[in-house]
């Protein structure tokens, strides 16, 4: 007779352990998970900013088309048409700013940096910086204050009605606020507004965005 051979069995796929009645699933899953989360929200929240971006870019005008008439931090008097055909990064803020504008200030120059270091052409980029304290923010104050940061930089200062108008022709706000100790800050815009070379809107850089995502936007305005 013929010895009945063992029945071949496949192997089965690995299935989560249980412990107590519960599923365990392998270490790697969750990590794994939750990677694919991150990315996916953070793609989700760049596309979100493009699209306002874009969006915004519709009703807000050219750069050049947005007046101003401000002195620099050499006592120079300038106006928007000498930064005309230049990527431009503008930012309102003032100099005793505690914390927004520093870091926003340290961020795009550590970011201009790493772009430098890939062979991108940062020199071209026009960064303005107009402030909203016309009472504290001489020239001799913005020079000051500016050399401390590692790129090269317009500061750009006037009276409190040249300032008020250069905001408006940005859609930028700024509020005088008094603390109770006495001392004097302002509620200001705290975004980098990016215009491309031929002066139209690129979109905004928001406070404290991912690192990520502020090279991309500068690589593409320097492209």
């Amino acid at each position: 007779m013929m010895e009945e051979q063992p029945e071949s069995r496949k192997p089965e796929s690995p299935k989560p352990e249980a412990r107590n009645g519960r599923r365990r699933w392998p270490r790697y899953t969750l990590p794994a998970l939750a990677v694919v989360v991150f990315i996916a929200l953070a793609a989700a929240v760049f596309l979100v900013a493009e699209d306002k971006a874009r969006t915004m870019s519709a009703g807000l005008p050219n750069f050049t088309d947005s007046p101003f008439a401000l002195t620099d931090q050499t006592g120079t008097p300038r106006r928007n048409n000498d930064f005309a055909g230049k990527p431009i990064a503008l930012f309102f803020g003032f100099t005793y700013c505690p914390d927004v504008c520093p870091t926003t200030l340290m961020s795009l120059a550590n970011a201009l940096d790493e772009l430098a270091t890939d062979g991108v052409d940062t020199d071209r980029l026009e960064i303005l910086f107009i402030t909203v304290d016309f009472e504290r923010d001489t020239p001799e104050q913005l020079a000051n204050y500016l050399s401390l940061f590692d790129m090269r930089v317009t500061g750009l200062t006037g009276d409190a009605d040249s300032l008020a108008d250069a905001r408006k022709a940005f859609g930028a706000f700024a509020q005088r606020v008094v603390n109770d100790d006495g001392d004097v800050t302002y509620d200001h815009s705290a975004a980098l507004y990016l215009y491309r070379p031929d002066g139209n809107f690129a979109g905004t850089i928001v406070f404290n965005e991912p690192h990520e995502f502020m090279l991309e936007k500068l690589r593409r305005l320097l492209g």
